[in-house]
């Protein structure tokens, strides 16, 4: 059960959360015997029953019964650390604070960067809420700390929680000057670190935000530098469909804020002709290119989607 609950469990995870904690829970104890794989369970525990169901309590419920009679070590770092985080958010201080200091006993990187570690994945489960006003001054002081470890930092933990917290402020209706600062902020950071710890596909895709950063920020050449950057990087590695489609969905909004409207129908029509191909295929991807093109063109009639 385990292997069908991580395999496909993360495609149904939001529409479905309910029938995905349940899940979970039947599978946590099975899960112990595949500590390959704890890791991955404890993200999905934490990011489906806390941030999208926000039962932290049974978060922590369903790691105790895979962490129990386990002493810490590198193989139950990662559960620790989620135990840690879910157990401060269902309110259990002390017991987070236990958990917390299994995590730095048996984390690899160090005290410190455990520590701070821990902080980014506060600020992630804090966004994934819809609490980044509260995660904000916890980044920004992390960040800090961060930046002077240098190769010490986590840099995963970091790229990851800036780029939700980037999204987030992205997506909101409107912001204060300080939460425009701070979005600009997450987006350079997540770029910053993907480069520390991921390959290509990271650095184009951690463009394609600073790009919808910059446009929404009124900087539309900053905007369309990045995005040509990415599709460049693209270029010169492997094909990637989806995130040209999006890309070049930024490059028309960049060159409709330039006042470039031959350019920018040009690159929604391509950006189009690709979302015409997930029709009737892939629903996730339709609506989601629907929302961003209509985020980006609200004066703008949604594209005629394809009849099956």
């Amino acid at each position: 059960m385990i292997h069908d609950v991580l395999k496909h469990g993360l495609a149904y995870h939001d529409a479905e959360s309910e029938r995905l904690a349940a899940e979970l829970e039947a599978a946590a104890v099975e899960a112990r015997d595949w500590p390959a794989r704890w890791g991955e369970f404890a993200h999905l525990c934490v990011h489906t029953v806390g941030e999208h169901l926000g039962d932290w309590p049974r978060a922590a419920r369903i790691l105790q019964a895979l962490l129990a009679g386990q002493t810490p070590d590198a193989e139950t770092a990662p559960v620790w650390a989620r135990l840690a985080l879910a157990r401060l958010l269902a309110g259990d201080p002390a017991g987070a604070a236990a958990a917390e200091l299994a995590w730095m006993a048996a984390a690899e990187q160090g005290v410190t960067a455990a520590a701070l570690e821990l902080k980014f994945l506060l600020v992630a489960a804090l966004v994934g809420t819809g609490r980044a006003a509260e995660a904000a001054p916890v980044y920004s002081a992390a960040l800090t700390l961060a930046r002077g470890l240098g190769d010490a930092a986590p840099a995963r933990a970091i790229a990851v929680a800036s780029n939700n917290l980037g999204s987030e402020l992205l997506e909101q209706p409107t912001r204060t000057a300080e939460e425009d600062a701070l979005m600009r902020q997450a987006a350079e950071a997540a770029h910053d670190f993907w480069l520390m710890c991921g390959d290509w596909t990271h650095d184009e895709r951690a463009r394609y935000l600073r790009a919808l950063v910059a446009n929404a920020l009124g900087a539309p050449a900053e905007g369309l530098a990045q995005a040509d950057t990415a599709l460049a990087i693209i270029a010169a590695h492997s094909p990637r469909p989806v995130d040209e489609a999006f890309l070049h969905l930024a490059r028309a909004r960049s060159h409709h804020l330039l006042g470039d409207a031959v350019a920018s129908a040009s690159d929604l029509a391509r950006s189009d002709a690709a979302a015409v191909r997930w029709d009737g295929l892939d629903e996730d991807l339709v609506t989601w290119h629907a929302e961003e093109r209509a985020r980006a063109f609200p004066h703008l009639p949604p594209r005629e989607v394809a009849q099956a």
